[in-house]
């Protein structure tokens, strides 16, 4: 008989309290603190958007390659434990992950994997877990696991892209696979030290193709490290969409300092996902004054002391509307819902600011709002409404 995964719980666990996302980044996290925070929490949300683009759905691939020690304080679970935790967790539900995920981890030291799959092994709800977890530390569990990969199934990959070469060759190999979503967790310094351990015939070099050669140009002839650090992280980005994938970045600063301490990577060619992702890092994120999130923690937000300060930023609600208007012809008689999901993927933009700027636009007699099902004119906006764009922007 299955145990209630709701229901379950282990009896000498300690009851921590729960720190609010405002405050989470507040003080310094490691890496593990950001993954069972932030990744733990977007699995079932990400399991959502594709139950609800690909059905039916019969297998997904997990594959957490930071899966972190074994060693915890009594009571606790390792981090990769609490991966199955809330995959079990799903069972029986809506979206049944326990039904359909086959969780693969990856520890580089062959005796902290041991430990873990033991510690995985005595969890009280490992009996009843459909699919049983695999490490990728032996030749025959790679060799199933790239079997599987062949198949083109959904996969979604937890990593740090930058932290040791079987990561490294995780990511690149992944990026070509259709169906296939990223979450990276990293520091920038170990993308930096990638950078300089890479020559011309390395796989990062053919990766970045003729941006590599470019960005070592530049890190040559730039001594400032931020300006560095911003055009490693672009350049990095870029390379991901030429390749059809979009990318949403959320950068998390030393507390107290204009540094940054890690950055999460969100990596998919699902519009749905994305915004999710966006959605789940809201209530973490700095806001600036005009009310547009900066996607990031402990950021310097700049003081918007008169409007014409906002065009210099690079995501402003003048800039949105702006934006909107100029590409009046591509979002033309959507609903605002529609716009917004498709217009905000690798920008800052949540959506109050686009029911701000709509209301804006309104105001200035710029759009027509329509019923979705009769197309009559309405005059309260709301997310279901159809935007009406008017020729070249006319009242």
């Amino acid at each position: 008989m299955r145990h209630d995964p709701h229901c379950s719980a282990k009896k000498d666990t300690i009851v921590v309290a729960q720190t609010e996302p405002k405050d989470f980044f507040k003080q310094r996290r490691s890496a593990p603190e950001i993954k069972e925070e932030i990744f733990l929490k977007f699995l079932p949300v990400w399991a959502e958007t594709l139950f609800a683009t690909q059905s039916p759905l019969e297998k997904v691939l997990l594959v957490d390659a930071s899966t972190g020690t074994a060693e915890t304080a009594e009571g606790e679970m390792p981090g990769a434990a609490k991966v199955l935790k809330t995959i079990f967790g799903t069972a029986g539900g809506r979206y049944d992950l326990d039904k359909v995920m086959q969780p693969y981890f990856y520890e580089a030291s062959k005796s902290q994997a041991a430990l873990l799959a033991q510690a995985m092994e005595e969890l009280y709800f490992y009996p009843d877990l459909q699919h049983k977890p695999v490490f990728l530390n032996t030749k025959e569990n790679l060799e199933a696991f790239q079997e599987e990969l062949a198949q083109n199934v959904p996969a979604f990959y937890f990593l740090d892209p930058f932290g040791n070469k079987f990561s490294q060759e995780l990511w690149l190999q992944g990026v070509g696979q259709e169906k296939t979503d990223f979450m990276m967790l990293f520091e920038y310094k170990r993308l930096a030290a990638a950078l300089g351990k890479s020559d011309d015939q390395s796989s990062l070099a053919s990766f970045l193709g003729e941006r590599f050669s470019r960005l070592k140009a530049y890190f040559a002839k730039t001594s400032s490290a931020a300006k560095k650090e911003t055009f490693a992280l672009k350049t990095f980005e870029e390379a991901l969409q030429e390749k059809g994938l979009q990318t949403s970045r959320f950068r998390i600063n030393v507390p107290g300092k204009d540094q940054s301490s890690h950055y999460l990577l969100f990596v998919s060619r699902s519009y749905l996902a994305h915004t999710r992702f966006k959605e789940l890092l809201l209530p973490y994120s700095d806001v600036q004054e005009d009310g547009v999130p900066m996607l990031g923690a402990n950021l310097k937000a700049v003081r918007l002391l008169v409007p014409e300060y906002s065009k210099y930023l690079e995501f402003s609600l003048v800039n949105l509307v702006e934006d909107l208007l100029q590409n009046a012809a591509e979002y033309n008689s959507m609903v605002l819902d529609k716009i917004y999901e498709k217009h905000n993927v690798g920008k800052n933009y949540c959506k109050a600011n686009y029911q701000t700027a709509f209301e804006k636009l309104k105001e200035q007699g710029k759009i027509t709002l329509l019923n979705p099902k009769t197309g009559q004119v309405v005059y309260k906006l709301t997310s279901a409404c159809r935007i009406k764009f008017k020729p070249n922007g006319s009242v």
